[in-house]
């Protein structure tokens, strides 16, 4: 049987090759050598599958918070150094409601409180202009 961090793993190297727009259920499977149904064991859809991995990267982010002087840059810091993650998980009507559902979501939220709107704004504008 197929695990779930074979899954997430599978999903993040189809995200990197082929991108956000490629992302499917069954390439997925292909790329972790099952049948699609398989995933339905672990995961609900795709969605749930991309908050899977925010789950896995949400602790690096609340690390690099947590050992820094000043949060809110620590949190530029990493989502400039991750733009395609940030596109991922921060911009995506498709993903981002399933990512804020999460716990790790719901910490930096809580940390970062109501600079997060704007931080994530801030973001957006510099990441997506550096990439046209």
């Amino acid at each position: 049987m197929i695990k779930k961090e074979n899954i997430l793993e599978s999903a993040r190297t189809v995200l990197t090759e082929q991108g956000i727009n490629k992302l499917s259920l069954r390439k997925i499977a292909a790329q972790a050598g099952c049948a699609a149904p398989s995933i339905y064991y672990y995961f609900k859809n795709k969605q749930e599958i991309v908050a899977g991995l925010w789950e896995e990267i949400a602790p690096s982010l609340a690390l690099q918070m947590k050992n820094s002087s000043n949060m809110q840059q620590a949190y530029k810091d990493f989502w400039l150094s991750r733009p395609d993650d940030f596109r991922l998980f921060i911009t995506s009507a498709d993903y981002f409601p399933f990512v804020a559902k999460t716990d790790g979501y719901q910490a930096i939220k809580q940390t970062l409180g109501s600079e997060l709107h704007a931080l994530n704004g801030w973001l957006m504008e510099e990441i997506f202009t550096q990439s046209t």
